[in-house]
């Protein structure tokens, strides 16, 4: 690994978990939460991406890559902290939406870190080896959001979690509680077929 990729390597990776949770399970949350929305979701977090990204990408050169990376994430933790605790279609659409502008500058944010942390390695080299963590984001996103969905009995729950618990928390909103979940339907038909 090149000098100077491994951390903004860490904060690609873990936007890219976000983008894959989304978009493994926020069809199936809005579906099993019955909030309506299925069919927009994805295109709101899309369009929401596209604009920032269309909008944002002078901020990197303006500000630089780590108080943009910075700036993103946290903005990316705050959509997972509202998907997870405002338990309404317009809730999840603007948590969706906040997502989608927390991943969209996280590219150009950590190339530029990247590029400047490590100035005596090659560029292909060093941008190459930060954005294999993305795609082992990606790669762990899916099962392991899908194990934490199945362990907390349902998809809406396993959202909750997998999105919001930790972003939530870490920025004083908690999460709720798991040990109340609601009702879902992927648990009652677990339980119809046990």
């Amino acid at each position: 690994m090149p000098r100077g990729a491994g951390l903004p390597g860490l904060g690609f990776g873990l936007s890219a978990y976000g983008y894959g949770t989304i978009s493994a399970l926020l069809v199936l949350y809005l579906t099993d939460r019955g909030l309506g929305g299925s069919s927009i979701g994805l295109a709101v977090f899309a369009g929401a991406f596209l604009a920032a990204r269309w909008a944002g990408s002078p901020a990197v050169d303006r500000f630089g890559g780590a108080p943009v990376a910075v700036t993103v994430l946290t903005i990316e933790a705050a959509g997972f902290a509202l998907l997870a605790t405002v338990p309404t279609l317009s809730g999840a659409l603007a948590g969706a939406a906040l997502a989608g502008v927390g991943v969209s500058l996280m590219f150009p944010a950590t190339v530029a870190l990247t590029l400047h942390r490590s100035p005596n390695a090659g560029p292909g080299t060093s941008v190459g080896a930060t954005t294999s963590f993305w795609d082992l984001g990606i790669l762990v996103a899916s099962p392991v959001s899908g194990l934490i969905a199945a362990a907390a009995a349902g998809v809406a729950a396993g959202l909750a979690l997998a999105l919001g618990r930790g972003a939530a928390s870490g920025m004083g909103g908690g999460g709720g509680n798991q040990a109340h979940a609601p009702e879902t339907t992927l648990s009652s038909s677990r339980r119809a077929r046990a």
